[in-house]
């Protein structure tokens, strides 16, 4: 069974949460072999190739036109 492709990416607001997700510890490890994980703010990997992603989540609240591109292009993918 194929690994569920994830996405994540952070709109109006601070890095904290993104940065919190790091201190979950071993447990990172364990998440890594359930789901491809494509891409994060937190990594070199800012976007998803083309083929999209299964599962998007997005931080923060839509604030202003950057932020509406962002959410718009996780909703595409």
């Amino acid at each position: 069974m194929a690994k569920p492709k994830v996405a994540s990416d952070w709109l109006c607001g601070c890095a904290g949460c993104h940065m919190s997700f790091l201190d979950i510890d071993e447990r990172i490890v364990k998440l890594v072999e359930l789901v491809d994980l494509r891409s994060t703010p937190i990594t070199d990997l800012k976007h998803p190739d083309a083929s999209g992603v299964d599962v998007g989540i997005l931080e923060g609240g839509i604030n202003n036109t950057a932020n509406e591109e962002v959410a718009k292009l996780m909703r595409k993918r």
